[in-house]
């Protein structure tokens, strides 16, 4: 009789260590850590972009301003990659530009202190491409004249990506100085357009 109260007892005694063990086992949790993360997520998506006219060539006038002035474009190529750039506007403006430097969108443009994305009302993580005008032809219909009305346009900064919307944009920005974008004078902004991809 004493033997089997002996064994009882071990065997309760057994169980009691068994359960401790298991609850400290489970009593941990998953682990913590210990320090304040204190570094901002400098991490962003990138945004998809292209160099003009290379995918997409048609462009219907989203802005007020590209539909008084412009109405549609149409970018195209002359020759190849690095040649100069045809921008047919349907309002009757054609401009064969050169490019010549790429600078990313939230770099300063000269114009007051603005950033091209500012500028041209665009995304700050692309990139800009600056083109040097070298011929802008304005046929009468083009009642409004020029991308810079009455005078010459001398360059132009472009931009091509996906919007927060998820649709395909295209912003120039026109200027009228000498000087061009980013040179640190003034380029002598004109008239900023924004175009959709058709």
């Amino acid at each position: 009789m004493m033997r089997r109260v002996v064994l009882a007892a071990v065997a309760a005694f057994g169980l009691m260590a068994g359960a401790c063990d298991r609850d400290n086992g489970e009593s941990e949790g998953p682990r913590v850590r210990t320090t304040t993360i204190v570094e901002p997520e400098t991490r962003v998506d990138t945004v998809p972009q292209e160099e003009p006219a290379v995918a997409r060539t048609q462009w219907r006038a989203s802005s007020d301003t590209a539909r008084t002035i412009t109405g549609n474009l149409r970018v195209s190529m002359e020759g190849r990659r690095g040649g100069p750039l045809i921008f047919a506007f349907a309002n009757g403006i054609t401009v064969r530009a050169q490019p010549y430097d790429v600078e990313p969108a939230d770099s300063r443009s000269g114009v007051g202190g603005q950033s091209f994305a500012a500028v041209l009302g665009g995304d700050p993580r692309v990139d800009v491409f600056l083109y040097r005008v070298e011929n802008e032809n304005v046929t009468a219909s083009a009642a409004r004249g020029g991308l810079c009305g009455e005078g010459v346009s001398r360059h132009m900064a472009v931009s091509e990506f996906v919007d927060s919307s998820g649709r395909w944009v295209f912003k120039i920005a026109a200027f009228r100085g000498e000087a061009g974008p980013s040179s640190g004078a003034d380029p002598e902004l004109c008239n900023a357009f924004a175009f959709t991809a058709q």
